[in-house]
């Protein structure tokens, strides 16, 4: 699917010099861009731009603990981009995070609050492994819907994301709900062998940091140099070529949405023990759409997918404190970044366009 998205909208360079230089230009105007917009939108709100972007870019990344700060709330983000960036690659392409995330979460939970007597890294794999498998069965339905049964990867998994969101809030308020929590459909507190250890003090920042790291290298790995992602390349750029190939391209779709799943699953799982201390009915409110989003514009490729996360973290982490601060709307704040993405996503395309226009007519002269 990448591969197919990128002949579509590069155009080729006039000479040598300008081929080697459209990549740069790309990376240049995406942020400038971006940049821009933003100025333009806060000073329509009547406040004043670069100090009220200083103010947000300090928070999110003018020191140690904001750093630190900023990585925490994008690590759940980054394994969820990640599973959505696994079921892109063989042409699934689905909505259902947000469901998935919300099971991973509840899960996580369970387990971390009833399951006792167990070392801290058993307690903490335990609850992982758990919150894997069971996003990765839901997913992994789907997928056999999809495949064998032709339904709509689309519709049925963002149906899915109403029925999972309900069944968690049902039971979250129900037979696991804790009557002494303050949030609404709060489940009872993890023990404390189920917490992540915090690397910083007075951030959210934990040891979940060196988890998430490897399974950003497998996940590139996998997806890059190994057969499995060659085979799912193939699958999502020309399902009838990988199947007159001799593959069996149900099968390989069905494991891809099921690692998607885990992924989400295990996004979810970092919310309750890294972050939250247990399942709330709000405790990832957006995640799985942001997810699809950031996976849409790393264009499906592991790298750049995580690459958007980072700068999307840093965009919301800027726009919490802006909203503080220099009392700029939430809604402002939501439509700057909504605009900078859009704008973002926009300029490689407009680069390709300037290119190919200069180019006819400098044969036309």
């Amino acid at each position: 699917m990448s591969n197919l998205v990128e002949v579509a909208v590069e155009a080729p360079a006039p000479h040598g010099v300008g081929r080697a230089l459209i990549p740069a230009m790309k990376a240049l105007v995406a942020p400038v861009a971006g940049l821009l917009v933003a100025i333009i939108l806060i000073q329509a709100g009547g406040f004043q731009p670069l100090p009220t972007i200083l103010v947000g870019l300090e928070y999110s990344l003018g020191s140690v603990e904001a750093i630190a700060r900023t990585v925490a709330w994008g690590l759940p983000l980054c394994v969820a981009t990640l599973g959505v960036v696994v079921a892109y690659r063989t042409g699934m392409f689905t909505v259902g995070a947000e469901g998935q995330i919300y099971v991973g979460a509840l899960v996580s939970a369970v387990t971390g609050a009833y399951v006792g007597g167990l070392v801290p890294v058993a307690h903490q794999a335990l609850s992982i492994a758990l919150a894997a498998l069971a996003a990765g069965a839901v997913s992994a339905g789907l997928g056999w819907l999809a495949a064998h049964w032709n339904v709509d990867i689309v519709l049925s998994s963002l149906l899915s994301n109403y029925v999972l969101l309900g069944l968690c809030i049902y039971f979250a308020s129900g037979v696991f709900n804790d009557p002494a929590a303050e949030a609404p459909g709060a489940t009872l507190p993890i023990q404390p062998s189920a917490e992540f250890l915090r690397l910083i003090p007075r951030t959210q920042l934990t040891v979940a940091v060196f988890l998430v790291a490897v399974l950003c290298i497998g996940a590139w790995w996998i997806l890059e140099r190994s057969v499995v992602g060659y085979r799912w390349r193939m699958i999502g750029e020309s399902p009838r070529f990988a199947t007159s190939s001799g593959m069996d391209v149900p099968r390989w779709q069905v494991l891809s949405l099921t690692v998607s799943g885990a992924c989400c699953g295990v996004a979810g799982a970092l919310l309750v023990l890294a972050s939250q201390g247990r399942f709330a009915s709000e405790i990832a409110i957006g995640l799985g759409w942001i997810a699809v989003m950031l996976a849409l514009m790393g264009r499906a490729k592991p790298v750049l997918a995580i690459l958007w996360v980072g700068v999307y973290s840093v965009m919301q982490a800027a726009s919490r404190k802006i909203e503080q601060v220099a009392e700029v709307p939430s809604d402002l704040a939501v439509l700057v970044i909504c605009t900078i993405l859009i704008a973002a996503a926009a300029a490689p395309g407009a680069v390709d366009l300037v290119v190919s226009t200069w180019r006819r007519r400098r044969g036309m002269a």
